[in-house]
């Protein structure tokens, strides 16, 4: 009987060994405050056909698009604990956590999404990599949300001076609030899912985001101007929880990788592609869009050189040295 007992799981060990164990059935949790609909849904949505379908069903997504499982700073601490196997999130949200990340929200950073991509892809994305594991995250792809500018109720926006004492929702980032701070704005920093509520109820008369993200969210319903400050380039990471990670065997880590970290290749140009669009949609929903002059937009740039030498080794880790990179980077891309 000893024998059988022994033969039969030394039969089911050999199984399991040559099946390397990607057969045990894994389950990713993947989140994001992109409403369903949007291209980052959109992406998040080929991802998981993408997977499954390589891993030949053994691993299943779960995408919680909308704030489902809350605001992005919630989003974030629930990867990090391993309660969310995954999530796409802004760099700005992320810079809670990856303190060096605060860098890449500085107001008028980037010349061009060219200069952009070629800084973030070709000369940082190892530093950044190895930031994220070192906070329990590990680092998928970039993807972004855009060039951020700003909506407002009651009045239009033209020049710093029009933002004087207007409670403006902004983003919970110590460069957020310091731009906001140099601008004179009363920012109040506000999760996703409620800023719209606030908006309608008068908690705060505007914010700032991208032209997609305010359709997406819906927000125009509560404006009446969109100005196209573009102050910040936005970039955002598709990322997994190293908790999760660690459990993982190679195959299963390579298929959820995807091959030379591409996994979402279209993540950026989806956003782009359709940038004329969404400013002629906002205009059709009886939004004002104002495109600044340069003269206009020198008080914005103005406002911004202050910024970089509050938060440049101030926030902690590596940021100074990221910075430098950063400008390095830049005179080699071009603009």
């Amino acid at each position: 009987m000893f024998l059988r007992q022994l033969k039969y799981l030394v039969c089911v060990s050999l199984a399991l060994t040559i099946s390397g164990g990607l057969f045990a059935q894994t389950t990713v949790k993947l989140a994001t405050v992109a409403p369903e609909g949007s291209p980052w849904a959109n992406e998040l949505a080929k991802i998981k056909k993408k997977i499954e379908s390589e891993s030949q069903g053994q691993i299943k997504f779960k995408i919680y698009p909308g704030g489902q499982m809350g605001g992005e700073n919630e989003i974030l601490q629930q990867v990090i604990r391993g309660k969310l196997q995954g999530a796409g999130l802004t760099a700005g949200a992320l810079a809670n956590t990856v303190k060096e990340l605060n860098v890449l929200e500085i107001p008028y950073l980037f010349d061009s999404y060219a200069q952009a991509d070629c800084v973030l892809d070709d000369h940082l994305q190892e530093d950044f990599r190895k930031l994220f594991e070192a906070k329990g995250l590990i680092f998928v792809t970039w993807a972004e949300n855009g060039y951020r500018s700003i909506g407002t109720k009651s009045a239009p926006v033209k020049t710093p001076e029009d933002l004087k004492g207007v409670k403006i929702r902004i983003q919970e980032s110590p460069v957020h609030i310091a731009y906001w701070k140099q601008l004179g704005v009363s920012g109040i920093p506000i999760a996703i899912p409620e800023v719209l509520p606030s908006l309608q109820t008068g908690v705060v008369e505007g914010f700032d985001n991208t032209p997609l993200f305010t359709l997406a969210a819906e927000w125009q319903t509560a404006i009446k101007y969109f100005t196209l400050t573009r102050h910040i380039y936005q970039p955002a990471a598709i990322l997994y929880s190293k908790k999760f990670w660690d459990t993982l065997n190679d195959d299963q880590k390579k298929t959820l990788m995807g091959e030379g970290n591409k996994l979402a290749p279209g993540a950026r140009q989806a956003v782009r592609s359709i940038e004329k669009n969404m400013i002629a949609t906002l205009k059709k929903a009886d939004v004002v869009v104002y495109e600044p002059s340069k003269a206009d937009l020198a008080g914005f740039k103005s406002a911004a050189t202050a910024v970089s030498g509050q938060v440049v080794g101030k926030i902690g880790g590596q940021s100074k040295s990221i910075y430098d990179k950063i400008q390095k980077a830049k005179a080699a891309c071009g603009g």
